[in-house]
């Protein structure tokens, strides 16, 4: 395979590394909004695992999720869901934030093509409530409400999202043009793709 800064080829082991580097990172490459959906999921739904397993006898296994969540969220009780009777492992902002990312996550996949990504002054707008709120609060000016943790966690999901994923999706592509130029000019096939006879 050529050396893309034009020096030698690699050969032998090195050039079958080079070859599955290329591979997994096409794969990952096509299929990162997946694997991104299904971690955030994840992320989003231990700490309402954390109160199910305590309610159903499994006080280690809970409390366990609960203090993983502490170096992410302050936990506070007055501004914290509960289910099952127990804490959940997150606030009720954080609850909204990657709810809405798994939400929004989806949506994407389902709209991509026809998604822009959204400028930073969008996101600056969107996410201002929660800066207000936040702040307020802080200073002591306020108490915010669930609602509002709530909305402006969501809306700071939505910027995240699509802030992010379309850019993303926009330097992926280009990698995945890099290795289809790059496979086709060694005449390998592409991962998932059978070469042609």
């Amino acid at each position: 395979m050529q050396n893309p800064t034009g020096g030698p080829k690699a050969t032998g082991i090195a050039r079958d590394l080079v070859i599955a580097a290329d591979q997994a990172i096409y794969v990952l490459s096509r299929h990162w909004l997946a694997v991104a959906n299904v971690l955030a999921a994840i992320y989003a739904g231990l700490p309402v695992l954390s109160p199910y397993l305590k309610a159903r006898g499994l006080e280690l296994a809970g409390q366990l999720i609960f203090v993983a969540y502490r170096v992410a969220c302050h936990q506070r009780p007055e501004r914290s869901f509960f289910l099952f009777g127990y804490q959940m492992a997150y606030c009720q902002r954080d609850t909204a934030t990657y709810t809405t990312v798994v939400l929004a996550g989806l949506a994407y996949a389902l709209l991509r093509p026809r998604v822009k990504p959204l400028p930073l002054w969008g996101a600056a707008l969107l996410v201002l409530p929660l800066a207000v709120d936040g702040t307020g609060q802080f200073f002591g000016l306020w108490a915010s409400t669930w609602v509002s943790r709530v909305i402006t966690g969501a809306l700071f999901g939505i910027a995240l999202v699509w802030l992010v994923y379309p850019r993303i999706d926009e330097g992926l592509a280009e990698i995945r043009k890099e290795i289809e130029a790059r496979f086709a000019k060694a005449g390998l096939p592409l991962p998932g793709f059978k070469r042609k006879a």
